[in-house]
C-alpha cells in the first residue's frame, strides 16, 4: 500500500533528514580540532618532519574539493530523479572514505582520501537538501538554510568532544617542539597512536546515521529535471499517436492495393474484414470533424463580418443619442413617412473621429445636453486610465515574477558583474572566521593557554557557535535584507579583529572572542545560499552556488599561505590586521554596490508556467469585479 503524505509533511521530513545528513557530513570544520592529533600520528609514522602548519593544508584542500562537489549533487539528483538515492550514494562514499583514511600510512595519502575524495562527496551532499527545502518552503528560505547548515556546523561541536574523549581520556599534554609548535609525542605518544581507531569509530557513526537520514529526503515534483521528463513523456505520446496513425494509413493502402487485384478476391475480403469497420468509422469521424470545422470557420467569418459592419455603423455615434433614436423609431414605426424622416436623422448623427461641437449645434445631437456629453467623455477617460493602471499592474507583476524566477540561463549570469563581486564579497567576509577556525589552538598556545581540555572545550564551543547562529541569522533574512544583516556581521568582524590581541590577558576573554568570531563564520556560510537564490532564483542559484563557494575556497587558501609565510615573522596579532582591512573593504562593498539584477529584461518570452499564473490571476480579478458589480 502506497503512503501518500501531504506536501507540508514531506517538507518537514526533508528538513529533518537534511539536518541529520549534514550533521554527519560536516567533518570539514572538525579539522581545526583534529589537526594536531593527526599531524602527531603521522610524525610517528614515516613523515617525521611534518609540522602543524603543513597539516593545516587539509582545511583549504577539503574546502576546494567541497566546492567541486557542489554542482555534482544537483547533477546526480537530475540523473537519478530521487534525492534519497543520489544522497545515499554520496553519503556512503563520504563515510567510507573517512574510515579508509584511518588505514593510510603517509600524510599525503590521508589528504587524498580524507581531504579530496571525502570532500568532493560531502560537497555533492550539501546543497541538495537545502534546494529541496526551498521547493517545499519557498517563502522561508532563510529558515531552511539555517536548519540544514546548523546541522553541518554542529558536527565539529559534538564530534570534537567525542574525538577528544576517545584519543586523550587522561588529558595528556602536548610537548613543545623546536619548530615552534607542540605535538603529542614522548610521554603523550599514546594519544597519537589512538588516532586511527578514533577516526574509524566516528566514521561508523557517520555511516549508520547517514543511511537513515537519506531515507527522510522526499521527492518534489518541481525538482530539477522533472519538467524535462514530463516534456519528453508528452513528446513520446505524440510520437506513439503518429505511429498508430501511420499504421492505419498503411492498412488503408493495403486495402486499396488488394481491391485492385481481381485474382485475389478472397484475400481482399479477409483484409477488409480485419479493419474495415474501424477504418470506415475513422473516415466518417474525420469527415464529421472536417465538416464541423468548416461550419465553425464560416460562423466565425459571419460573426466577424457582422461585428465589423456594426462597428462601422456605430463607430462615431453617441450612445445616448442612439438610445433616444431607437425609442422614437419604435413609437413611429407604423408611419412610413416618419420612418424615412428618422433615417435621414440617423445620417445626420454620423460624426467625425474628432467631433466638432459647433458643426452639430443645431442637429439632433443638440437634444443631448452638453453635460451628458461631458459626462460620457469623462467616463471614457476614467475607463482608459483604469485600463492603463491595470496594464501597469500586470506588467509589474510579470516583471516581479520573472525576477523571482532568476535568469533564463546560467550563461546570462556570467555576463553580470554582480556574480564576480559576490565571489569577492564572500572572500572578504569569511576570512577572519576561517583563520580563527583553523588556528585557534596555535593562537591559544601563543597566548599561553596550553591546557588540552580547555582547547578541546574551546573548539567545541566554537563549533556550536558556528552552528546554532545559522538559523538565527537566516530567520532574520526572512524579515530583513541581506545587506543589513551582512553589515552587522562585518562590523562585528572589524571590532573583534582589532581587539583580539587584548584577549591574551585572560583565557575566558579569549574563548568568548573565539566564540563570537565563529558566530560570524556561521552567519556568512549560512546566509550565502539564501543570497545566491535571492539573486539568481532557486533553480539557477542551486547550480551557481559552487562559484560562490569559490570565494570561500580562495579565502581558506589565502589564510593557509599567510600563516605559513608570516606566522613566525609577524605573529598572529599582526596577521589579524590584514583581516581587519578585509572586513572593512567588505563593509564598504556591501554598503555601496548594487547586487540586485533586473532579470526580466533578459527574457524573450514569458515562460509557460508563468503564463498560466497570469491567466489564473486575470480570471480571479474578473470574478472579483463581477461579484462587486452584483453586490452593488
Amino acid at each position: 500500500m502506497t503512503l501518500h503524505l501531504q506536501m507540508k509533511t514531506k517538507g518537514v521530513l526533508t528538513l529533518i533528514g537534511g539536518f541529520l545528513l549534514l550533521f554527519m557530513n560536516g567533518s570539514m570544520f572538525l579539522w581545526g580540532q583534529l589537526n594536531v592529533y593527526v599531524t602527531s600520528y603521522y610524525r610517528q609514522k614515516e613523515d617525521t618532519n611534518l609540522d602543524l602548519s603543513v597539516g593545516g593544508a587539509i582545511f583549504p584542500v577539503m574546502m576546494a574539493s567541497f566546492g567541486l562537489g557542489l554542482p555534482l549533487g544537483i547533477k546526480l539528483l537530475k540523473i537519478f530523479g530521487q534525492a534519497r538515492i543520489s544522497l545515499l550514494i554520496s553519503a556512503t562514499i563520504s563515510c567510507i572514505m573517512i574510515i579508509i583514511s584511518s588505514y593510510t600510512q603517509r600524510f599525503y595519502q590521508f589528504i587524498i582520501v580524507y581531504g579530496i575524495i571525502s570532500g568532493i562527496t560531502q560537497g555533492s551532499i550539501f546543497f541538495v537538501p537545502i534546494y529541496l527545502g526551498y521547493l517545499y518552503f519557498p517563502s522561508n528560505r532563510g529558515l531552511v538554510t539555517g536548519i540544514n547548515s546548523f546541522g553541518y556546523a554542529l558536527n565539529s561541536f559534538l564530534f570534537g568532544l567525542i574525538f577528544f574523549k576517545l584519543v586523550n581520556p587522561n588529558e595528556l599534554p602536548q610537548i613543545s617542539n623546536s619548530d615552534g609548535y607542540s605535538y603529542f609525542e614522548g610521554i603523550s605518544v599514546s594519544v597519537a597512536q589512538a588516532v586511527p581507531q578514533a577516526i574509524r569509530s566516528i566514521g561508523y557513526i557517520f555511516l549508520s546515521v547517514s543511511i537513515i537520514a537519506t531515507q527522510l529526503i522526499m521527492y518534489h515534483p518541481d525538482q530539477i529535471g522533472e519538467e524535462e521528463k514530463r516534456l519528453k513523456k508528452n513528446l513520446q505520446q505524440q510520437e506513439n499517436e503518429m505511429k498508430e496513425l501511420d499504421q492505419i494509413q498503411h492498412k488503408l493502402g493495403l486495402v486499396d492495393i488488394q481491391s485492385n487485384k481481381k485474382d485475389s478476391l478472397q484475400d481482399q475480403q479477409q483484409l477488409q474484414q480485419i479493419d474495415l469497420v474501424q477504418l470506415s468509422q475513422l473516415a466518417f469521424n474525420k469527415k464529421v470533424e472536417t465538416t464541423q470545422l468548416d461550419e465553425e470557420i464560416i460562423q466565425q467569418k459571419i460573426q466577424i463580418t457582422n461585428q465589423l459592419e456594426l462597428q462601422l455603423e456605430n463607430e462615431f455615434i453617441n450612445p445616448q443619442v442612439l438610445k433616444n433614436f431607437k425609442f422614437e423609431e419604435v413609437q413611429n414605426s407604423k408611419n412610413q413617412q416618419n420612418e424615412i424622416f428618422h433615417h435621414k436623422k440617423l445620417a445626420e448623427l454620423i460624426k467625425l473621429e474628432n467631433p466638432n461641437r459647433k458643426q452639430h449645434k443645431n442637429s439632433i445631437i443638440s437634444k443631448v445636453s452638453t453635460q451628458e456629453q461631458q459626462k460620457y467623455i469623462e467616463q471614457k477617460e476614467i475607463q482608459n486610465e483604469s485600463d492603463l493602471q491595470e496594464l501597469k499592474k500586470r506588467n509589474a507583476y510579470i516583471e516581479e515574477q520573472l525576477n523571482s524566477l532568476g535568469p533564463p540561463s546560467i550563461a546570462v549570469c556570467f555576463k553580470q558583474s554582480q556574480l564576480y563581486v559576490s565571489i569577492l564579497l564572500g572572500f572578504l567576509a569569511i576570512g577572519l572566521g576561517l583563520i580563527i577556525n583553523g588556528n585557534y589552538k596555535s593562537i591559544a598556545k601563543d597566548y599561553k593557554f596550553s591546557n588540552e581540555s580547555f582547547q578541546a572545550l574551546e573548539g567545541s564551543l566554537g563549533g556550536f557557535a558556528n552552528g546554532f547562529c545559522r538559523p538565527i541569522w537566516n530567520l532574520l533574512l526572512d524579515k530583513y535584507s541581506f545587506k543589513r544583516i551582512l553589515q552587522i556581521l562585518l562590523l562585528i568582524e572589524i571590532i573583534t579583529s582589532l581587539t583580539m590581541q587584548f584577549t591574551s590577558i585572560n583565557k575566558i576573554f579569549y574563548a568568548v572572542w573565539v566564540f563570537i568570531i565563529h558566530i560570524t563564520l556561521g552567519g556568512v556560510l549560512g546566509m550565502w545560499p539564501v543570497f545566491c537564490s535571492q539573486i539568481n532564483g532557486i533553480k539557477i542559484g542551486s547550480q551557481l552556488y559552487c562559484f560562490y563557494w569559490l570565494g570561500f575556497t580562495i579565502a581558506n587558501l589565502f589564510q593557509f599561505v599567510i600563516v605559513m609565510s608570516l606566522k613566525t615573522k609577524i605573529g598572529f596579532n599582526n596577521i589579524l590586521y590584514i583581516y581587519f582591512a578585509q572586513a572593512l573593504i567588505g563593509f564598504i562593498l556591501i554598503t555601496y554596490y548594487k547586487f540586485e539584477i533586473n532579470w526580466a529584461k533578459y527574457y524573450n518570452e514569458i515562460p509557460k508556467n508563468l503564463q498560466s499564473q497570469i491567466s489564473l490571476q486575470k480570471s480571479q480579478t474578473l470574478d472579483n469585479q463581477l461579484r462587486l458589480t452584483i453586490s452593488l
